[in-house]
């Protein structure tokens, strides 16, 4: 009977050492699967803004000198920094203000201070660049008055 009761126990301690693992595996996997499929439910249930998927994609937009750029958010609002030509970081200048889209004309409107200018966004096919010129027509875009953006690769954990 002793036998029975010794291999009884070796027998159950085994078991549990492969359960435990895979009990703790297993809530792993469904905590991972809960939180990436309410962050989901959160992108998903935001509205949809008119221009944002277009502009987002272009990422901090900079002048042609360098020395400024525009950040467009999501709720429509806009951020200019202005650095000095020497590049002094604590030169900088900041102001806010918007921006919105007309879907008809497709036109970005942005208004900094007592300023609204309309903007075009162009992305050249099989390139990685966003060009936001004041200009309706690509084929005379003012290089000086416009601001370039890098379109970054999507990563595939992203998809």
């Amino acid at each position: 009977m002793d036998g029975f009761k010794r291999l009884a126990v070796l027998a159950g301690s085994g078991l549990q050492r492969m359960i435990l693992p895979l009990l703790l595996m297993a809530a792993l996997i469904v905590g991972v699967y809960y939180i990436l499929s309410t962050e989901n439910a959160r992108r998903a249930s935001r509205p949809v803004v008119a221009g944002w998927e277009d502009i987002e994609e272009c990422g901090s937009l900079t002048s042609f000198d360098g020395t400024k750029t525009i950040d467009l958010e999501r709720d429509h609002k806009v951020a200019l920094t202005e650095k000095t030509a020497d590049g002094d970081d604590k030169s900088e200048r900041k102001s806010s203000g918007t921006w919105s889209f007309d879907e008809d004309n497709e036109r970005y409107t942005v208004s900094l201070a007592d300023k609204s200018l309309e903007y075009t966004l162009v992305k050249p096919e099989e390139s990685n660049v966003c060009i936001f010129t004041p200009s309706d027509d690509v084929d005379a875009v003012n290089l000086r008055e416009s601001w370039f953006g890098r379109i970054e690769e999507k990563k595939d954990e992203e998809d």
